[in-house]
C-alpha cells in the first residue's frame, strides 16, 4: 500500500520511488504488479502483433562487462517515442476515441485533423494496451530464441523460473 513519507510526497511500496501525488505512486504500484504477473506466467500466446513488433526491434551492442547483443531501451523500435512506434507498427492511428482531451471545437480549427490528434496523448486504455504488448516482447523474444521458431500460437513452460518454452 502507498505510504505518505512527507508532506506531498508518496512512496511506491514495491519499488520505493518517490512521487509528488498519491495517484502517481498508486499507478507505479499497479505497473510493478503487472510486471510481476508477466514474470510468473507459465502459458503465453504469440500473436501477429508480437511478430510485427519483433520484426522492427532495433538490436544494438551493449558493451557493459563482456558485452552482448541488446534491444536498445531508448529506441526499441528505432525512434525515441516507443509507445507511438508500437502504435505505428501495429497500424493503430489516433482517433477521437483513443486519445485524451479530444475537443471537437478545437479540432474544427485545424485544417488537418491528423495533426490535431497527433498532439494529443493516448487515452489510458490505449496507452496501457500498447505498453502491455511492448512489455510482453521479453517473453516473445525468449520463446523465439528458445524454440528457434517464429510461429504464432500458445506456448508453455514448466514453472515461472524456467526458460524452456514449448509449443502446445
Amino acid at each position: 500500500m502507498v505510504e505518505e513519507i512527507q508532506k506531498q510526497e508518496f512512496k511506491c511500496e514495491r519499488c520505493n520511488r518517490i512521487y509528488q501525488t498519491k495517484q502517481d505512486a498508486i499507478d507505479c504500484e499497479k505497473r510493478d504488479s503487472q510486471e510481476k504477473q508477466l514474470d510468473n506466467i507459465t502459458e503465453f500466446e504469440i500473436k501477429q502483433e508480437h511478430l510485427k513488433l519483433l520484426k522492427e526491434m532495433y538490436v544494438d551492442w551493449d558493451d557493459c562487462e563482456f558485452g552482448a547483443p541488446a534491444i536498445n531501451p531508448k529506441r526499441p523500435y528505432g525512434n525515441s517515442n516507443g509507445v507511438d512506434d508500437v502504435a505505428e507498427i501495429l497500424g493503430i492511428k489516433k482517433t477521437k476515441d483513443n486519445v485524451e482531451d479530444y475537443d471537437k471545437e478545437e479540432a474544427s480549427e485545424y485544417s488537418d485533423k491528423e495533426e490535431y490528434l497527433e498532439d494529443l496523448e493516448w487515452n489510458t486504455e490505449t496507452y496501457e494496451y500498447l505498453m502491455r504488448i511492448h512489455k510482453e516482447m521479453r517473453i516473445v523474444l525468449q520463446i523465439v530464441l528458445k524454440t528457434q521458431s517464429f510461429k504464432l500460437g500458445k506456448y508453455r513452460r514448466k514453472d515461472s523460473y524456467g526458460i524452456e518454452w514449448k509449443s502446445i
